[in-house]
């Protein structure tokens, strides 16, 4: 049984470290290079969201038995605390790879099944969900390299490529491959870019 708690901790450990090694990639996108640069950086909303995610994630991993509820109780209130006072819903369960970015907050919403890739950015009034459609769950996952625009909605269970562009107000249901860019309500394919 000890055996089966220090492989456990080991695990949970790796996966905490891993994501203060993403936060790290988080920063990285907001191009610091003065000290103007963090005074001005200190005061961005969407960065503060991403911190407060990572913050949430890393005790979300936590997976000791008995102590993970306190944790996680801790995490719920986290995300309360970034809806409320930052304009972002991100809750700790929702699963993204490093490289976040939130240029503008205000409204941006995550289901909690989410699965995002890495190096993504999200615009402000975005959200990603379920249709709300009876008893279908069903979530997006989202690939590498995907920027979604100002107002968005990408809903349901279907699949976002990666380098994709998804432009402003679009409603996205439907999957999107590879390199393409689609544009509006419902969203539809403009064009896919040749990748060199």
């Amino acid at each position: 049984m000890a055996e089966d708690i220090g492989i456990i901790f080991q695990r949970s450990r790796n996966k905490m470290i891993e994501q203060i090694l993403y936060f790290k990639k988080d920063l990285d996108r907001w191009d610091i290079f003065s000290l103007r640069d963090i005074f001005y950086t200190i005061f961005e909303l969407g960065l503060w969201a991403t911190l407060v995610y990572r913050l949430s994630r890393f005790l979300f991993l936590i997976n000791i038995p008995i102590i993970k509820w306190i944790f996680r109780l801790i995490c719920m209130l986290l995300s309360v605390f970034s809806e409320m006072f930052l304009g972002v819903r991100l809750p700790a369960n929702v699963d993204i790879g490093p490289g976040l970015y939130i240029g503008h907050v205000g409204t941006v919403i995550f289901h909690h099944k989410v699965k995002m890739g890495m190096n993504c950015n999200v615009s402000q009034g975005v959200t990603i969900g379920q249709k709300g459609e009876g008893h279908d769950d069903a979530v997006p996952t989202i690939g590498d390299n995907v920027y979604i625009g100002a107002g968005a909605k990408v809903i349901g269970g279907i699949k976002v490529g990666n380098n994709v562009w998804i432009g402003a107000n679009a409603v996205v249901l439907k999957d999107i491959p590879d390199n393409a860019t689609a544009v509006g309500v419902p969203a539809i394919i403009k064009k896919i870019r040749k990748v060199k």
